[in-house]
C-alpha cells in the first residue's frame, strides 16, 4: 500500500481523507498491524486508483469470506442475492456446507464459478486447519 500511496504523491492523512477513513485506520492498514474491513480496503483502493488485488494481493487462494469482503457486501446482501438465509451464507463461507448450484452463488461474489469453488475449498481447508489446531492444542 505504501508504494501505491507514494506513487500517488499522498501522505497518510491525505489518503485517509480521500478514502473517508481515519488516519489511524489508514496507518494500521499500511503497516499490516490490523486486518481492515472490506469497506476500508475498497475505500483505500479507490482513493489510490488501484484494484483491491493490487492493494492487497492474496498469497493463497482467497476464501469466500475474503471474496465477499472485497466486494464490500455483507452476508445478508449475499443471502438476498442467492435467496438463502444469512446463516446459510455463513456456513457455506466456513466450508461447513456445500451448495448444489455454485453458478447461482458466484455472481453474488463477483467471480466465476471456478473461482467461487476454489474460494469455497480454501475456506473449508482453513476451517479444517483451525479444528486440527484446536484438537492438538487441547491434548
Amino acid at each position: 500500500m505504501r508504494q501505491h500511496r507514494h506513487r500517488a504523491g499522498l501522505s497518510l492523512e491525505q489518503l485517509a481523507l480521500l478514502a473517508g477513513v481515519s488516519p489511524e485506520t489508514a496507518r494500521r492498514a499500511e503497516k499490516g498491524s490490523s486486518s481492515p474491513t472490506g469497506r476500508v480496503v475498497l475505500a483505500l483502493a479507490a482513493a489510490l486508483g488501484v484494484s483491491v488485488d493490487d492493494l492487497a494481493p492474496a498469497a493463497a487462494a482467497p476464501t469466500l469470506k475474503q471474496l465477499r469482503q472485497r466486494t464490500g457486501r455483507t452476508q445478508r446482501q449475499i443471502a438476498d442475492a442467492v435467496g438463502k438465509s444469512a446463516q446459510m451464507v455463513s456456513r457455506v463461507e466456513a466450508g461447513v456446507y456445500g451448495v448444489r448450484e455454485p453458478d447461482r452463488w458466484a455472481p453474488a461474489y463477483q467471480v466465476s464459478t471456478q473461482q467461487w469453488l476454489t474460494a469455497w475449498q480454501a475456506g473449508r481447508d482453513e476451517q479444517r486447519r483451525r479444528i486440527q489446531g484446536a484438537a492438538r492444542g487441547g491434548t
